[in-house]
């Protein structure tokens, strides 16, 4: 017997999703990974025809002093210039992760000075000065956004974690940067695990040493087995801390992803998992639509394509397969199909709903009190583009297991200032769109029969769809 798939529902077909190219959509939170290009782990080739396609509006890109100034005080950016220029001409915003050291300050630092701080010696801080002070001119024209290292609590600042030097280096960089770009914005942060209890110690330490003072945004990674493991407990206090120190400040996740196979020996992050490239559209999904409901003001997916080498520590070790193109191919996986459905659904203007609406959740079981309300352990992300809702969900289950499809019942509340005139359903992963029916039952708007499981369905209004049948 043929597993149920969500076709088998029984809802009107209209047809699939047409997303938008990047450069027909103005604004968006939803960005790509393009980096560690500045230590040559992955061919950007194939990223290039298909990026436009995909739909997001940013990308994360490391810029490698090491790569660029290979005798001192000469800077070359021809390598980053080309990768900063197809950027933008395919309607995407690079933002700048300004990391890692250099040997020609550093001796005892690799070749590519991954991980190795300019904070210990005069001329490592001159050194450092001088290059971001170039890298800043070089940009103005093109760059507005600049981050500020890389993981300093996650291994990548040697030869240990320090709070307080990594303020001292975050100090440094931007008065670089607002030297040569006085409204730059400035990014701090890139915390590898910024939310766990450790995690938000050291980012406490690097607030009590003052960095919200000198910088617009805070950034933080999110890799998660569960892609929703902790978030209720996590971003309420992550959110709590960083306001107390700077009531506006920003905070952009930088930095997430799972793999789509684990060769053996690799060591990165979820290696543990059991994995595939449909795990992994069903994880991206999940993870992105998480961080979108907690307001993030930029989500960054890692990475756009699959490395063909990893260094690290300076030594060649295994391939990587976070990436949406794969690497024996170069053609996009199923997991960049899912991100470009959500670039095509949640650009700007897009909000949390933050009680416009409200989706309570039931079995098609109305006989029995109790398991009628079983479907509360289902995880709902609720949004609002214009005045159109935007209403997500799936079951808080494995994400490696595979998807076992159970109907519920929608019951659902609205903001007068919505609209919801032509409902429609969507398989973000399979882009997929089907015709929604409206009913009244117990005095409520109700949809009946719809899909659940571990894998994310969106409801929508059909205004802000474009689909071809």
């Amino acid at each position: 017997m043929s597993k149920m798939t969500v076709k088998d529902f029984g809802f009107p077909y209209l047809g699939k999703l047409t997303p938008p190219q990047a450069t027909k959509i103005s604004s968006s939170r939803l960005g790509v990974g393009f980096e560690t290009l500045d230590r040559d782990m992955w061919d950007v080739a194939p990223a290039w025809p298909v990026l436009n396609e995909l739909g997001v509006k940013w990308a994360r890109v490391q810029t490698g002093w090491a790569k660029t100034e290979k005798v001192s005080g000469v800077y070359d950016f021809a390598w980053l210039d080309e990768i900063v220029d197809q950027l933008l001409e395919r309607g995407v915003q690079p933002w700048l992760s300004v990391s890692y050291g250099n040997p020609l300050y550093t001796p005892t630092a690799t070749a590519d000075g991954t991980g190795f701080p300019p904070v210990y010696t005069e001329a490592e801080r001159q050194g450092w000065a001088a290059y971001v002070r170039a890298l800043t001119r070089h940009y103005r024209t093109r760059i507005q956004h600049y981050e500020i290292w890389n993981e300093p609590d996650a291994g990548f600042f040697k030869p240990k974690s320090d709070a307080a030097l990594y303020v001292e280096l975050v100090k440094a960089t931007s008065l670089a940067i607002r030297a040569e770009h006085p409204n730059a914005y400035i990014i701090g942060g890139a915390l590898g695990v910024a939310m766990h209890p450790g995690g938000l110690e050291f980012t406490q330490k690097c607030l009590e040493h003052g960095m919200a003072e000198m910088i617009d945004a805070i950034s933080y990674h999110g890799y998660k087995f569960l892609p929703e493991q902790y978030a209720d407990q996590e971003f309420p206090a992550y959110l709590r801390l960083i306001r107390s120190y700077k009531p506006d400040i920003a905070y952009w996740q930088g930095e997430t992803g799972c793999p789509s196979k684990v060769p053996a020996g690799n060591g990165q992050a979820l290696a543990e998992m059991t994995v595939s490239e449909e795990i992994q559209a069903r994880w991206l999904t999940r993870r992105i639509l998480v961080e979108l409901g907690f307001d993030a003001a930029i989500v960054s997916y890692f990475n756009m394509g699959d490395f063909t080498k990893y260094l690290f520590g300076g030594e060649l070790g295994y391939t990587s397969h976070y990436g949406l193109i794969r690497m024996e191919d170069g053609l996009p996986k199923p997991a960049y199909y899912a991100l470009q459905s959500l670039a095509a659904l949640l650009h700007d203007p897009l909000e949390v709903a933050k009680g416009r609406t409200s989706f309570r959740l039931q079995t098609g079981d109305d006989t029995n009190p109790i398991t009628r309300e079983q479907a509360a352990a289902a995880y709902q992300v609720n949004l609002v583009r214009g005045n159109v809702p935007v209403h997500a969900w799936w079951l808080r289950e494995l994400v490696e297991s595979d998807c076992k499809w159970q109907s519920i019942t929608f019951y659902y509340w609205l903001d007068q200032a919505l609209k919801l005139p032509n409902p429609v359903l969507i398989d973000p992963i399979a882009q997929d769109v089907y015709q929604l029916e409206l009913k009244r039952n117990y005095n409520m708007n109700e949809f009946a029969n719809l899909p659940i499981s571990n894998s994310p369905m969106l409801l929508t209004d059909r205004s802000i769809v474009s689909y071809q049948s």
